[in-house]
């Protein structure tokens, strides 16, 4: 059975929790909706608040889900889904892992291990928007992969800057693909497109933006990365989100000396590292190089848990 994952989220009442319980549940892959059916029923016997659909609204799933793929083709927008062996390894190790990406453009950069996350506010003082730029400028000449949301202010700043260096740069959308947001950034969206960068989305074509959306984004933006880097931040920024879910994934956290409150919280972490100087920068990207060492154990324990590989 194709798209098996989409057509569980194309199921109403079924989120991406669920689809993760339903996988656990399932001893071999369904090979028809009839198959699909009875993983439902199993689960339901062992977890009374599964939804149980009908086998009407599964074959409606199945075909909705068919239609998504066929018109993200359309648009070049590719999809992989956590049952594939390429789906990023770093994100199954997250808690509220996603169970599918949507993405366009070089799919190689989500793989790609040297990857940090740089973020900050909208309203960014001219110094902090100076300083992203420069900090995707320089990790991006180094080729490390900049991943930031594209947001106005920091984030596109981060994307140019890399842009400039002749970096590869990932953009984690809050919104489908196929409705950019901000629309102003559009044109940036084609910019890291064209130069071997990627746009990523775990949001399917069609799909409006809710406001919950930007803080869901943020779990995915720290868990590909390995490194949270706050240019500047008020303590009430979504880049504050940002820098939590870096916490609890165990991801290195930094931001720059810079006088605003979200900079001034972040630094009494003893785990931060401050950056002040290019001194301080060496030092965060030795940090980044040695982190991926130690996560291989880690990702070996997160495949033992998937009972089949397709």
């Amino acid at each position: 059975m194709d798209n098996i994952i989409l057509t569980l989220l194309c199921i109403t009442n079924i989120g991406r929790k669920t689809v993760l319980s339903l996988i656990k549940d399932m001893e071999k892959l369904p090979l028809n909706e009839l198959d699909l059916l009875e993983i439902f029923i199993n689960s339901k016997l062992k977890n009374k608040r599964i939804y149980l659909p009908t086998l009407d609204e599964i074959k409606k799933a199945k075909d909705k889900s068919y239609n998504i793929i066929l018109n993200s083709n359309k648009l070049n927008i590719k999809y992989i889904d956590i049952l594939n062996e390429k789906f990023p390894n770093s994100l199954k190790q997250i808690d509220d892992k996603p169970v599918m990406l949507f993405y366009k453009g070089n799919y190689n950069c989500i793989e790609k291990t040297e990857k940090i996350n740089i973020i900050g506010s909208r309203n960014a003082s001219i110094d902090g928007l100076k300083i992203a730029y420069k900090l995707g400028y320089d990790f991006g000449k180094d080729k490390y992969c900049v991943v930031s949301g594209l947001a106005i202010g920091c984030d596109e700043q981060a994307h140019k800057g890399c842009l400039d260096a002749n970096g590869n740069t990932v953009a984690v959308l809050p919104s489908a693909i196929d409705k950019i947001y901000p629309y102003k950034n559009n044109y940036l969206a084609e910019k890291i497109i064209e130069n071997n960068g990627c746009l990523i989305s775990e949001y399917p074509i069609g799909k409006n933006v809710f406001k919950n959306q930007f803080i869901e984004r943020d779990r995915i933006q720290s868990g590909i990365s390995k490194c949270v880097l706050l240019c500047e931040s008020s303590l009430n920024s979504g880049s504050m989100y940002t820098i939590e879910f870096a916490k609890l994934q165990g991801k290195i956290i930094s931001c720059v000396d810079i006088s605003a409150y979200g900079n001034e919280e972040i630094k009494k972490d003893n785990r931060c590292v401050i950056i002040n100087n290019e001194k301080d920068i060496k030092e965060l990207k030795n940090k980044i190089n040695n982190f991926k060492r130690c996560e291989k154990d880690k990702i070996n324990n997160i495949e033992k848990q998937l009972k089949f590989e397709i």
